[in-house]
């Protein structure tokens, strides 16, 4: 199954650099096929990430990332690279590309990154990062990317060293996230939309930049704020957040903190992680239903699993009702993974695994599939629907 489910708990709440900072870059969409809008295809790899094929520079060479709903920054491997781990494309060579410019030192770009991971070398802008996928380090520099429907001049990391082993063929990180470097900033857009398709599907999903995200899924659609934490020693500014104050397994009401729970969106995790207490009333409530006796010794990482021969019942819908009263429902086909010889494994587990202080649940992309997500960034909203995401792409 490609990467082991186990490497990605330690992954998932990795703090990226330029999270401080204040200055925005903005690229521009300089040439799109919908007016203001574009459609990226993105596809799903035995990685369990979400990619998309693009390409950089003049003329255009070709690369490809994951799609990270988080993500501080958008980097590709360069071929200058003397310490980096294997991928499915050549490395990027800048100096092949007519429009490639390293950026100089003392540059408004430059100094928006902090200054404990910025240096200077040659009067070349360069940095180090801890991304979703390990430490990185390069220069800093902008160019022409190719991405779906779109075409922008973009700021991005040139990566020529990190510890990452593999990535299993992307060359980098496309980021998402709510930092200046982002693509969704850097390229100005008041919306975003993304929809999954199930993974074991065989077909592309699709991203959605600006004029393009509209929800068209069909299904009846709801609205949620985005939220804040302060205070609470975690720096999560770049994930898109909003606040779960009801969760039901079938009939039964699933207890929550007093205060509910903030609920990180990403998409670099397949799995999810519910406040511990939740989890395992989750956990109960899947097993009765199920019938199955669990497996003394789970699949790693999982806690629960059970042989799919074994089960006499169907396992229930969770709904998780966020701020507002905007229901989701997530089928139990979205976090029962068939695993492999006929083990079923429930695809969540215990925020006390990612040893945070706050009572965080984080929604993976196992559970978005087959719903339309839509981020009003001017609005602060996050909008969904159910949809099938198969015909959207």
């Amino acid at each position: 199954m490609g990467r082991p489910v186990a490497t990605l708990l330690v992954l998932c709440f990795i703090s990226v650099t330029a999270r401080a900072a204040a200055f925005r870059v903005h690229g521009r969409l300089l040439a799109d096929a919908t007016e203001g809008g574009a459609v990226v295809p993105i596809h799903w790899t035995q990685a369990m990430n979400y990619v998309a094929n693009f390409t950089i520079g003049t003329p255009p060479q070709p690369a490809s990332a994951v799609i990270d709903l988080a993500g501080e920054l958008v980097w590709t491997q360069c071929k200058q690279c003397g310490r980096c781990f294997e991928q499915g494309t050549p490395l990027f060579d800048p100096t092949a590309s007519n429009t490639y410019r390293a950026e100089p030192c003392g540059t408004p770009l430059c100094e928006s990154i902090p200054s404990d991971v910025r240096n200077c070398s040659g009067n070349v802008c360069a940095y180090e990062a801890s991304t979703n996928a390990g430490d990185t380090g390069g220069k800093v520099g902008t160019d022409t990317f190719a991405v779906g429907t779109a075409k922008a001049s973009l700021a991005f990391g040139c990566v020529v060293a990190s510890d990452i082993d593999t990535m299993d063929g992307p060359s980098g990180i496309v980021g998402l996230g709510r930092t200046p470097w982002s693509l969704v900033t850097q390229t100005g857009v008041a919306a975003f939309s993304y929809c999954l398709a199930p993974h074991d599907a065989g077909k592309n999903s699709a991203l959605f930049l600006g004029s393009s995200a509209k929800l068209a899924g069909g299904g009846k659609a709801a609205s949620t704020p985005f939220v804040n934490i302060s205070g609470n020693g975690n720096d999560l500014s770049n994930y898109y957040k909003v606040q779960l104050e009801g969760l039901k397994a079938g009939d039964a009401m699933i207890p929550l903190p007093p205060s509910g729970s903030t609920v990180l969106l990403d998409t670099f995790s397949p799995i999810s992680f519910l406040v511990d207490g939740a989890y395992q009333a989750v956990k109960k409530a899947v097993t009765v239903a199920v019938g199955a006796s669990p497996m003394a010794t789970p699949v790693e990482p999982f806690d629960l699993c059970f042989p799919k021969s074994g089960a006499s019942g169907a396992a229930p819908d969770l709904v998780f009702t966020f701020r507002g009263g905007a229901a989701m429902t997530v089928p139990a086909t979205n976090y029962l993974l068939d695993y492999k010889n006929g083990t079923v494994c429930l695809a969540m587990l215990s925020s006390a695994r990612l040893n945070s202080t706050t009572e965080l649940t984080l929604l993976g992309s196992f559970q978005q599939e087959n719903i339309h997500f839509l981020f009003d960034l001017d609005k602060e909203t996050l909008s969904f629907q159910p949809a099938d995401c198969t015909k959207l792409s």
